[in-house]
């Protein structure tokens, strides 16, 4: 049995706080890259997964036209 974590925040919500369109955060559920459970048809994540995922990420590897400008 899966546990689900309190906390829940649908993708549409983590791509709106986090800067990030749903779709890929989607791709990157798909991928194996960012932690998420399916819920009802619907994929939830954590802010805690979410900033997993943001530090594992190498910019390096990013092209350059999508990468934040800071």
């Amino acid at each position: 049995m899966i546990k689900i974590p309190k906390n829940l925040l649908s993708l549409s919500e983590a791509a709106k706080k986090y800067g990030f369109s749903r779709d890929s955060l989607k791709d990157y559920v798909k991928r194996g890259r960012l932690e998420a459970v399916l819920k009802d048809g619907r994929y939830w994540t954590t802010d805690q997964a979410m900033r997993r995922y943001i530090e594992s990420r190498d910019l390096k590897k990013i092209p350059t036209r999508y990468r934040k400008k800071h």
